[in-house]
């Protein structure tokens, strides 16, 4: 397989680099209550797996990045991939809820090199222009792997247990280390002359004053923290409350995952013709409106599972057009600081995405008659954070890139 820039096979790398983070994570979301009943853990405990798991993704979005921009992406995604492939294979021999915990946060920090680096390598190879384009074919093909990973997730948990789960994720990460030991060469040009920290902090904050940049970013983190939150919360729901299986958890959760891909498919198709700043603007409304159905149909007294999974669709199909312009329009604006630029979009995506996660086992754990409301109080205002961190974009400057 050819791993030349914008070559197929360079492509479906960055796909697999996007890819394993977000299936390490759908995975295991499945089996979280057998975990639980394996380790003697209750539900908030095991939730803080998935948290701690995105902590250590957000902070590993911090290193990665500027590493790259300094040393290179390939020997930096080298490291990253043999720290993340040997956590993972000692989670699956965790002994105590609390050792699983603490190796989840190296296995966030690990996983956080492909995300970081794939993006990176993206602006290596296309122009402002084409990003927008590329990353939602990217992101549709990366939803694949996390879409079938919660119904192989449930097989595998039934099948043998949960660490299975974590077997294969750490095959996974094998083969992908063997794929670009072997494949990939060098493509960062212009790699810093040293690492410097004051001109890396000069570098973020620049960003971060860049009023585009933080509107990406902002509405990027926000759709992440609503989506991580429900993955927190709805398999306690569908399997402790109504009684699914892992197995049936699984199958039903692709119908949500569904919900991402007919976004990013329309993303795809409205792309030439609707400016990203456009999209990206509605897409938010798409997550305050399915919020806003859990929470009339939970003060019904309607508990089913498609209460719960037929909103989710609807949060899945918004995050689903917002995902590919968002990280276009942050990483984008930066090429000569592509990886710190990374960095900074991956970090708010984590970092909120734990906020989510952290909010609804909290709300969980304080409790409620209606079983969605915890969902429901606990994201809606990240909901509303999307639309209004949306509105810093301004339609003029979509095309005000730095030089490359």
């Amino acid at each position: 397989m050819s791993l030349t820039p914008r070559s197929f096979g360079y492509v479906a790398l960055l796909v697999a680099l996007g890819s394993f983070g977000p299936l390490t994570m759908s995975i295991y979301t499945p089996v979280m209550p057998s975990v639980g009943a394996s380790l003697g853990a209750g539900a908030e405990s095991v939730k803080l797996t998935l948290t701690t798991y995105m902590l250590g993704f957000a902070v590993g979005q911090l290193f990665y990045g500027p590493l790259s921009d300094r040393f290179g992406r390939r020997p930096v995604l080298l490291g990253g991939l043999i720290f993340f492939t040997a956590a993972t294979f000692a989670c699956s021999f965790a002994p105590s809820i609390g050792g699983l915990i603490g190796l989840r946060i190296l296995q966030g920090l690990g996983a956080a090199s492909g995300s970081v680096i794939g993006r990176a390598l993206t602006r290596d190879a296309y122009t402002f222009q084409e990003m927008p384009l590329v990353m939602s074919w990217i992101s549709l093909g990366q939803n694949i792997a996390p879409s079938l990973a919660p119904t192989l997730g449930g097989f595998l948990g039934e099948w043998a247990s949960w660490r299975a789960t974590f077997w294969f994720v750490g095959g996974f990460g094998t083969l992908l280390l063997a794929i670009v030991l072997m494949g990939l060469k060098e493509t960062n040009k212009h790699r810093n002359d040293r690492l410097d920290l004051g001109h890396l902090l000069r570098g973020s904050g620049e960003m971060l004053r860049e009023r585009q940049f933080l509107g990406n970013v902002l509405t990027l983190g926000c759709a992440f923290a609503i989506n991580f939150g429900m993955l927190a919360g709805v398999p306690f729901i569908l399997q402790d409350h109504l009684g699914f299986s892992p197995r049936e958890f699984g199958l039903i959760v692709l119908l949500s995952v569904a919900g991402f891909t007919a976004g990013t498919f329309v993303n795809n198709r409205l792309i030439g013709r609707v400016a990203p700043i456009v999209i990206m603007r509605a897409s938010g409304w798409f997550h305050v409106a399915a919020l806003s159905v859990m929470a009339v149909l939970s003060l019904s007294g309607v508990v089913t599972w498609w209460a719960i999974i037929g909103p989710h669709v609807v949060l899945s199909f918004g995050t689903g057009m917002i995902v590919a312009n968002a990280n276009a329009g942050a990483v984008g604006m930066f090429p000569k600081l592509a990886g710190t630029a990374s960095s900074l979009a991956g970090l708010a995506q984590m970092g909120m995405g734990a906020m989510g996660t952290v909010t609804v086992a909290v709300l969980t754990l304080i409790g409620s008659r209606y079983v969605a409301m915890p969902l429901v109080i606990g994201l809606m205002p990240f909901a509303l954070a999307t639309v209004l961190s949306a509105r810093l974009l301004r339609p003029s400057r979509v095309h005000a890139v730095k030089p490359d």
